[in-house]
Parts: C-alpha cells; structure tokens; sequence
C-alpha cells in the first residue's frame, strides 16, 4: 500500500475530534490526489439507511464528508481500519 494510504489509516485510527477529521480530510484528498486518474469518478456507496451522511458519495467529495462528519469519520474508520 502506498504512504498516502497509510498516513489515511493513521488519521482515521483516533477518536472523531474535529482536528482529527481535518487530518483525515487532507490525507484522503492526498491520496485520492495522486491515487486516482481523472477519469476516474467512484463512489462509495452504503445501502443503509439513517446512517447520518449520503448514501452515495463521489470520491471527490470524501474529504468534505470526512472534515464535518463525525458519522461518516467513524463510518470510514470502521470500513477502513477494520476497527
């Protein structure tokens, strides 16, 4: 896995305090930056419902989502440190 990623994983590991998720932000548009081409547009998608976030996120808009999210930061923490 590249850097970007790990420094993603590293930022989603703490507790959803605001300057957490800031991080978690910046590191995911890092990582999508450099990780994705521009054609490329996936979404995230979960099929819950009442989860508190859209349940169809463009990768571009991830980093919003995580910054004022604190449901889809701990969302994201779940699916990504498998926590």
């Amino acid at each position: 896995m590249s850097n970007d990623w790990e420094k993603v994983k590293e930022a989603l590991r703490k507790q959803a305090t605001p300057e957490a998720m800031q991080e978690a932000a910046q590191a995911f548009e890092q990582y999508r930056q450099v990780s994705l081409t521009k054609s490329s547009r996936p979404t995230l998608v979960n099929l819950g419902k009442g989860t508190g976030y859209p349940n169809a996120i463009p990768m571009d808009q991830i980093p919003d989502e995580l910054a004022k999210n604190p449901h889809f930061f701990n969302f994201m923490k779940k699916i990504v440190t498998k926590e």
